[in-house]
């Protein structure tokens, strides 16, 4: 599947996932001001399924796009250097060591 068109999918399931979490406690806080407990638990009903579902195709179109994205680069090096690798140089006119804060001591 060409990259363009899982990050549309991730895109529009974020989207749609984002809407159904908001319509539903909207829904929900309108139905606890009414004072209507029917509503409430409808908005859950009818609303949650389709959000749940956008959430978790989000989810897995997330995780296949961390695996599509990954740069190949043949010069890239196969492994991080090790800690016997040399430091990078320092400038000559920075100090070594700890600097002062300039308090005084007594």
């Amino acid at each position: 599947m060409p990259i363009r068109l899982l990050q549309l999918l991730f895109r529009l399931s974020v989207l749609a996932f984002l809407v159904g979490g908001v319509l539903i406690v909207l829904g929900q806080a309108a139905g606890i001001a009414l004072g209507d407990a029917a509503w409430v638990s409808a908005v859950e009903e009818h609303a949650g399924p389709p959000t749940c579902i956008a959430a978790s195709a989000s989810g897995l179109i997330a995780f296949l796009l961390s695996y599509a994205n990954k740069p190949q680069s043949a010069d890239a090096p196969a492994e991080p250097q090790s800690a016997d690798a040399p430091a990078e140089p320092q400038p000559a006119d920075a100090p070594a060591g700890p600097q002062p804060t300039g308090a005084v001591e007594n």
